[in-house]
């Protein structure tokens, strides 16, 4: 039977270490899920490790003593197959009795590969009130949305990230003394860079720079733009999104003139949006809006583009400026929504919201600070009655005062430092 090789546990009672890896923290923030009715959908990037946190799942029901034969994953990415068959055949073969009476888990991997499969799922879901799904989806595409209207109610959802910085260095038994940042800038600046190349991708911690360039665009981007996204979408060139993708890594934070691209890639404009779509849904890219109170104001505005993670820019344009990498990396890292541009012209790199505060952030890498670098936060703060901004520096660490309204100056590499204040501000 070929589902025996996806699950070998039915043999040995055992998921091989091989497939389980090293626990992060997803891990525990998903347990608290499986004791819930609702279906789990675990999202993420292609290579984040969505895979291995399924069979860090079952090894943990394995270990709570569930009988492995109440336990079934298949992968789409492996095979096509129908889920009623698939159920059918390990209700019959393996578990023996009638599944509608035993609590069983089912995982499904890469469930986006399946035709339809918020309706199939849904079914599935009704029919087996007993059954615990677990699925996981290598892009936030269309299907997303679907499942949203049809599965409504139905599931609960958590997003597999690459590697933040404490977890890097954690992978790579990097010791940092945290309330002395200072002692370290050497070893965090240089820390920094390297985790900025290769993205958090836990594959390529030991990678050379040749050899992570070639996994980045080739087992990654690649796949993702030439096989993946044309799978799910209905685009005639998948040479013109990867040529996109390029233009992004050249130019973090592109501006978004879909008029002046397609003049310069020679297409249509709409087709311009519509694969910027595409590439951001499949979780390539993220827009940032100009931040405005109201939504419909800040959806009319332009928008800036930026890649999704540091190592696509590294890998796609390797001489891209260091500063313009730490203003993605925060973009990337925050999940960030807004920008802020005024009729002046003047500037934020990044506007995040948490409740009730609304934080601009400033990346300025520069050997020094100017006063004008300062005008447009005071401007935001004093325009929005906010009364702290941040601005991320090169060397620079200092506090600038106007009108009882205060800008906190941190470098980059003071990475747990900038973490707390930006945390704090946000009470997130």
């Amino acid at each position: 039977m070929y589902l025996d090789n996806l699950n070998p546990w039915w043999k040995n009672g055992q998921v091989p270490p091989y497939a389980v890896g090293r626990k992060r923290k997803i891990f525990e923030d998903t347990l608290p899920y499986l004791d819930t009715r609702q279906i789990l959908l675990i999202t993420g990037l292609r290579r984040v490790g969505k895979t291995t946190l399924m069979h860090q799942i079952i090894e943990n029901l394995l270990t709570a003593n569930v009988d492995p034969f109440h336990i079934l994953y298949f992968s789409f990415d492996e095979a096509k197959q129908e889920p009623d068959v698939l159920l059918r055949e390990f209700e019959i073969d393996i578990l023996k009795k009638d599944i509608q009476d035993e609590k069983v888990f089912v995982f499904f991997d890469e469930i986006q590969k399946l035709k339809d499969w918020e309706a199939k799922i849904k079914i599935v879901y009704d029919q087996h009130p007993r059954m615990k799904i677990i699925l996981s989806g290598s892009a936030q595409i269309k299907m997303w949305r679907g499942a949203r209207e049809s599965l409504a109610g139905r599931f609960f959802d958590v997003t597999v990230k690459p590697l933040s910085f404490d977890e890097y260095l954690e992978f790579k038994e990097i010791s940092i003394d945290r309330e002395r940042e200072k002692i370290f800038e050497k070893e965090l600046r240089r820390h920094f860079s390297d985790y900025l190349r290769s993205g958090g991708f836990i594959e390529t911690l030991n990678f050379n720079e040749v050899m992570l360039r070639k996994y980045i665009r080739e087992s990654l981007l690649e796949r993702v733009v030439f096989i993946d996204i044309p799978q799910s979408f209905r685009i005639d060139s998948p040479e013109l999104l990867f040529k996109i993708l390029e233009i992004a890594a050249a130019r973090p934070g592109l501006y978004l003139d879909y008029k002046n691209l397609a003049n310069d890639l020679g297409v249509d404009q709409r087709t311009i949006a519509s694969y910027v779509t595409c590439l951001e849904s499949a979780l390539l890219c993220q827009k940032l809006y100009n931040f405005s109170r109201n939504l419909l104001t800040s959806e009319k505005k332009i928008k800036r583009m930026y890649l999704s993670n540091s190592a696509f820019t590294s890998a796609l344009s390797p001489g891209t400026d260091f500063s313009l990498m730490i203003e993605q990396y925060f973009v990337n890292r925050l999940s960030g929504r807004f920008f802020w541009r005024s009729p002046q012209r003047e500037e934020v790199d990044l506007v995040c919201q948490g409740e009730p505060a609304i934080l601009p952030i400033e990346i300025k890498i520069r050997e020094k600070i100017e006063k004008s670098y300062l005008k447009a936060l005071f401007k935001f703060m004093g325009k929005y009655g906010q009364d702290a901004g941040i601005l991320v520096t090169l060397n620079t660490e200092a506090m600038y005062e106007k009108e009882n309204k205060k800008i906190i100056a941190i470098p980059y590499w003071q990475h747990w430092t900038l973490e707390k204040e930006i945390r704090a501000r946000l009470i997130i």
